[in-house]
């Protein structure tokens, strides 16, 4: 791989400049996340179809013209599966890349498996096996070896090549406008934000409490996600999800309670006093404003019934349309509609399976559905 590596603000600002020429770019990251919050970035990687660049940002202080390149809607930014990418740039620039195109979606689009690798990618298209073993290095770690460098080099080299095929394979298919509308909801996702008010919903088993204990659990839920957003430090490594729920269920008074439910040291050392406090506010909090019990999806009488009709209705839709059922709806999408519509979540936004391109082919029998129950 013919790559250049850089680490200074004026050798970045000259490739953006140049990258700005060209009608789309590739771009992958390297980060490392294991006990942080947020991703840590170790190595952003640009191919132009001229320059091959790793940008190593742990010196550059002056990342504008990076960022004029992501927002600047004349250049396509194609990914690869981008998710974590797309959180990457959200967390360290305040942007995401516009227009961005996820070459894995446009697979799915083009008739390949919906979670296509992008390793299985190069193969099929290049006849090319890429090695893998720097996926887990320590990206963080400088300087950087010639083998890590290589393979970070080679996600953006291949990328762009393959990814002007793929969206020819997609528009001779007549599916651009679909592709183009999901890689819009990944970015979607991305900007969604857990308010930490919120944060108790997505605890497991938090439907087996009872209102005052929910009360506890609010409290709790919304403090760990902000001491995890405050400290960068991920959620587990505040205090672990079981050991919340064992808190908001068990309700204890005291830091000697609190080691019984078998919570470690370091919990009860730097978050115990916190803990109890936040059980002492949702014990005198008044009754009437206790959050009413959480219902479990699963148990709602008619959710076998209306899960059943939608996953009926996503076959026939499947083979009305050419698009594969696991395209078209996952579980976690059906059980979206399904607890929006039974008001046991807030929505932020409509339900996927309600808008966008699967909106167009779903929606009206959704609707059906749900008012027939």
């Amino acid at each position: 791989m013919n790559y250049t590596l850089i680490d200074q603000n004026d050798q970045l600002a000259a490739v953006c400049e140049k990258a700005r020429q060209h009608a789309a770019v590739a771009l992958d990251t390297e980060f490392v996340r294991t006990r942080t919050y947020y991703p840590q970035l170790g190595l952003i990687q640009l191919f132009d179809g001229d320059q091959l660049i790793l940008i190593d940002p742990l010196n550059i202080s002056d990342w504008t013209p990076f960022v004029a390149l992501l927002q600047d809607k004349q250049v396509t930014k194609f990914l690869h599966a981008g998710g974590e990418d797309l959180e990457v740039f959200l967390h360290r620039f305040k942007c995401l890349p516009d227009p961005m195109i996820d070459t894995q979606i446009l697979a799915a689009f083009s008739g390949q498996a919906l979670s296509w690798g992008f390793a299985s990618m190069v193969m099929h298209f290049n006849q090319i096996e890429l090695d893998k073993s720097e996926s887990r290095t320590d990206w963080l770690a400088r300087p950087l070896t010639e083998r890590q460098c290589e393979y970070a080099a080679a996600d953006v080299a291949y990328l762009l090549p393959i990814a002007h095929q793929l969206v020819a394979q997609t528009e001779e298919a007549g599916n651009m406008a679909a592709a183009l509308s999901e890689c819009s909801l990944l970015c979607q996702r991305r900007l969604d934000m857990l308010q930490p008010e919120e944060a108790w919903r997505d605890i497991t088993n938090a439907w087996q409490l009872r209102p005052r204990q929910l009360a506890a659990l609010q409290r709790l839920a919304a403090w760990r996600l902000n001491i995890a957003r405050q400290k960068d430090m991920a959620v587990n490594f505040v205090v672990r999800e079981e050991n919340l729920w064992k808190v908001a269920r068990f309700m204890p008074g005291s830091l000697g309670e609190l080691d019984h439910l078998g919570l470690n040291g370091h919990e009860i050392r730097f978050h115990g006093k916190a803990m109890v406090a936040l059980v002492a506010e949702a014990q005198a909090q008044d009754e009437a404003t206790l959050p009413a019990p959480l219902p479990n999806l699963i148990d709602h009488p008619h959710y076998k019934q209306a899960f059943k009709a939608i996953k009926a209705l996503v076959q026939q839709v499947s083979e009305e349309s050419g698009f594969s059922q696991e395209l078209l709806a996952s579980r976690r999408q059906i059980n979206q509609v399904l607890s929006v519509h039974w008001g046991l979540k807030i929505a932020s936004r409509t339900p996927e399976l309600q808008t966008g391109w699967r909106g167009d082919l779903l929606k009206a029998g959704i609707d059906e559905i749900l008012q027939a129950l």
